[in-house]
């Protein structure tokens, strides 16, 4: 019989154990890279095009996780998935179809309260450095 101290640990360490770790792993990485990516984007379309910065954050934040899904499941569907297309199972739907289900699912209300947060935020640090390089020419010209 396990104690609580085991089962609590299996529990918080339980990335340990599973066998996806590296579709887990390039998961994680595929979903920074994009956010990075895709920050970028919308830096430019908030500052330099003049977007609406809530609708620009709320629609890189769904690519975001959309895309970092796709990416963690290319990882899988590329090691198991491929060698059973036209077998009993459709590999697409598996490595797939359910993920970003699943992670859209639950990810959705995050991504878009996260887009919201960090469109607001780039549009802010903006107007700041607008502000502190108007200043800077305005002491320059006196």
């Amino acid at each position: 019989m396990l104690s609580w101290d085991t089962n609590y640990k299996k529990a918080l360490f339980w990335i340990v154990d599973v066998e996806f770790k590296f579709h887990l792993f390039v998961g994680a990485v595929g979903l920074l890279t994009m956010a990075y990516l895709f920050g970028q984007l919308a830096g430019v379309e908030i500052l330099i095009k003049h977007r609406n910065y809530l609708l620009t954050g709320v629609k890189y934040g769904v690519l975001t996780l959309i895309t970092g899904t796709l990416i963690g499941s290319s990882v899988g569907f590329l090691e198991e998935g491929i060698q059973n297309i036209g077998g009993f199972s459709n590999p697409f739907y598996d490595y797939y179809f359910k993920p970003l289900y699943w992670v859209t699912m639950f990810g959705i209300v995050p991504a878009i309260l996260v887009g919201l947060l960090f469109g607001y935020q780039i549009k802010r640090k903006g107007n700041k450095v607008r502000n502190e390089e108007a200043s800077s020419q305005h002491v320059h010209l006196q």
